[in-house]
């Protein structure tokens, strides 16, 4: 009768402490509050597949689900890309860096995914950021725009 009262109070020793190590170890993983986009940011990003669009180093493309392909002098397609970023960080790292390499951030729609619209010279820039189980999935589509074809009024891409 005494063992069983001390096996069950070694079980439930036991169990207290695991308790007690899963919310510590629970609690060490939050993280601060994200900061800006900041210099550093931009160094550890790189230019792939087109030209003048900055992709953040924390994202990796998806190759098999990318398209590049060249439309005169300039690339137009799909890039996918796939990390573990906030998507809402990972959209300000767009909204700051495109319009430094001459780009005009046209419209940014935000619901479940969030979509940005950006414009240059003759061409769009859409990119779409979402969340799956794992991971955030960022496309970045570029295209042409139609010449003489005004923003807002009947804009299409070939």
């Amino acid at each position: 009768m005494l063992m069983k009262k001390i096996g069950s109070l070694a079980a439930l020793f036991v169990l207290v402490l695991v308790v007690q190590w899963t919310l510590a170890g629970c609690a060490s993983l939050r993280g601060k509050e994200a900061e800006p986009a900041s210099s550093e940011t931009a160094l550890r990003a790189s230019f792939s597949g087109f030209e003048d669009v900055l992709i953040p180093s924390d994202i990796s493309m998806d190759r098999k689900k990318s398209q590049v392909y060249s439309a005169g002098k300039v690339k137009v397609g799909l890039l996918t890309f796939k990390g573990r970023v906030e998507p809402g960080s990972l959209a300000d790292f767009f909204q700051a860096n495109l319009p430094r390499n001459g780009w005009k951030l046209m419209t940014n729609m935000k619901d479940r995914d969030q979509t940005l619209i950006f414009l240059r010279d003759d061409r769009v820039c859409m990119i779409t950021i979402a969340e799956d189980l794992w991971n955030t999935v960022c496309e970045v589509r570029v295209g042409l725009v139609e010449k003489g074809a005004e923003p807002g009024k009947g804009t299409t891409t070939r």
